[in-house]
């Protein structure tokens, strides 16, 4: 390679150019021309939670619930079918991971055993007197608990989305948590934000049988003493919305134990006013849901309707008419509070709760902090290497400086092109590469020294010293950058910010040390006849 490649300077400057293509939108953010985005990316470098401040959350998530969950939903479909074959059971029972159901004679539980062919493929089933035990399978649950998590995952990213934060991160770490990053988030937002995430947003809707001043004086008038005993007599309490209370009798509720509509019914809700001009949340169902809500409404007219949110009732409407496809929930709400009730009915109730482990808030104080101390150290570390590359190397040692200008150029723009987040950790990665950049040029460097000293041709020894050291340079590289993979592959958060930093550091390092670092000697040396070479 005598000569500079006129392919290979195609290359570099097709390189040099995407790079300031991608990079603009880092630099002009909104000022870009409107045409911009039809033609190249819009993406830019994004700073990540540690250099622009915002909050930092790890869920754990209770996947244990969702085996409750599968065994009550169990429960509800037997419930169904044993209908179907006129037999009525004596009472169900949920212990652990298994499910009883007990009959009241020998016949029923002969007609109630064609039901293990519906659950066989799930459940273990056992048989005795006159019961029958569904207990799970250990794989199932494994399952089970998968399908929750990723489940949690998915209906905490469309909250959070909706929320209109910009580019949050959300990722499982570890078996049972969810790492949660919103950049840019305020100190007001984080209550909010926080409250989205954990809110189970399950919505019932229950005929009201009772209600009463106290706790207390409702269960006495059922005969019970705690609010367990009523799911007995197929009733539950529920307490009143404080904000809703109209009332002093009516800071308690008595329902039906099961609701017959649901949230997961639901197409659509949306922020309204109510006629006092006040914020509500309105409603719609979907199909089946439909045509359920307009049968409960249908069937219980001037009776008391209960909008039960996260098992508190938030209002109990006299159901005047039968109401099929919309509703509304009314209470006194403040703006947020409406627009946020209504996200996270739009996104789904969560499937098992959450408990948020570990919290933290990074103000944007402590972000620009960084921000300077980062450019500071890239600025202090660039500064060495050059002063070091010209004092020992000279006109060598300023093409190794010109070819390291043109990496960095390179790695931020690749960066870019993906809106790749960069982190404090980032940061890091890209001082480490600028050492290892010219690391390689000096084991090229040192190379051409060894040539010329038996006596070799300077242009002879620049050829042979870019050959010869071709496979100590990508050894040295090569196995920083299977350490960088394995960091990607077992690291969160931070780590893996690092590892793909360093990743495309290295990558574009090979290209700068072999290929643009060769040209750009022979572009300034020519095909002249060198009588001596400085370095």
């Amino acid at each position: 390679m005598r000569r500079a490649s006129r392919g290979w300077i195609i290359v570099i400057l097709v390189a040099l150019l995407l790079s300031i293509i991608f990079l603009t939108p880092t630099f002009l953010g909104d000022k870009l021309p409107g045409w911009w985005g039809k033609v190249f990316p819009q993406k830019g470098l994004r700073l990540g939670l540690d250099l622009r401040g915002g909050i930092y959350l790890l869920l754990g998530v209770r996947a244990e619930k969702a085996i409750e969950h599968e065994l009550s939903n169990m429960k509800e479909l037997m419930n169904e079918e044993l209908a179907n074959e006129k037999v009525l059971p004596k009472s169900f029972q949920n212990s652990d991971k298994t499910l009883t159901i007990s009959f009241f004679s020998k016949s029923d539980l002969e007609k109630a055993a064609k039901l293990e062919s519906n659950y066989k493929e799930i459940t273990d089933i056992r048989e005795n007197d006159l019961s029958l035990s569904f207990t799970l399978k250990d794989q199932y649950i494994k399952e089970l608990q998968r399908r929750a998590i990723d489940q949690v995952k998915e209906t905490i990213d469309n909250r959070i989305n909706e929320f209109g934060v910009v580019e949050p991160s959300i990722q499982r770490a570890g078996a049972d948590r969810i790492l949660i990053q919103v950049p840019g988030a305020t100190e007001s937002d984080r209550e909010r934000i926080i409250n989205i995430i954990r809110r189970a947003a399950v919505l019932e809707f229950k005929i009201v049988k009772d209600s009463g001043p106290t706790q207390e004086t409702l269960l006495a008038k059922y005969n019970v003493t705690t609010p367990e005993e009523l799911l007995s007599q197929a009733l539950r309490l529920h307490p009143n919305d404080p904000s809703d209370i109209k009332s002093e009798n009516e800071k308690f509720f008595i329902t039906e134990s099961d609701a017959q509509v649901t949230g997961q019914y639901l197409s659509d809700a949306r922020l309204r006013f109510d006629e006092y001009g006040r914020p509500a949340v309105g409603f719609s169902f979907r199909g089946e849901g439909a045509s359920k809500f307009g049968k409960l409404t249908g069937d219980n007219i001037g009776n008391r309707l209960a909008i039960v949110l996260d098992g508190t009732i938030k209002s109990a409407p006299v159901i005047q008419e039968r109401i099929s496809s919309q509703g509304r929930i009314t209470g006194n709400f403040t703006l947020d509070e409406a627009k946020d009730l209504a996200l996270v009915l739009r996104s789904g109730a969560l499937p098992v709760p959450v408990d948020v482990e570990q919290e933290q808030t990074v103000g944007p104080s402590l972000g620009s902090d960084s921000i300077e101390k980062g450019k500071l150290s890239i600025i202090v570390g660039g500064i060495a290497v050059v002063l070091f590359m010209i004092v020992f190397y000279r006109l060598q040692g300023m093409i190794a400086n010109i070819a390291l200008a043109l990496n960095m150029l390179f790695i931020m723009g690749f960066l870019s092109s993906f809106g790749v987040t960069l982190t404090l950790p980032g940061i890091a990665g890209l001082v480490l590469t600028m050492g290892m950049a010219v690391d390689g040029n000096i084991i090229i460097f040192e190379r051409i020294k060894e040539e010329l000293r038996v006596g070799k041709s300077p242009f002879a020894a620049i050829d042979a010293g870019y050959e010869r050291s071709l496979w100590t340079v990508l050894d040295a590289n090569i196995t920083t950058l299977l350490t960088a993979l394995i960091l990607f592959w077992f690291g969160t958060g931070p780590i893996k910010g690092f590892a793909v930093t360093l990743s495309i550091g290295i990558v574009s390092t090979i290209f700068s040390n072999v290929v643009v670092a060769r040209i750009i000697t022979y572009l300034i040396y020519g095909e002249r006849k060198v009588e001596a070479l400085s370095i």
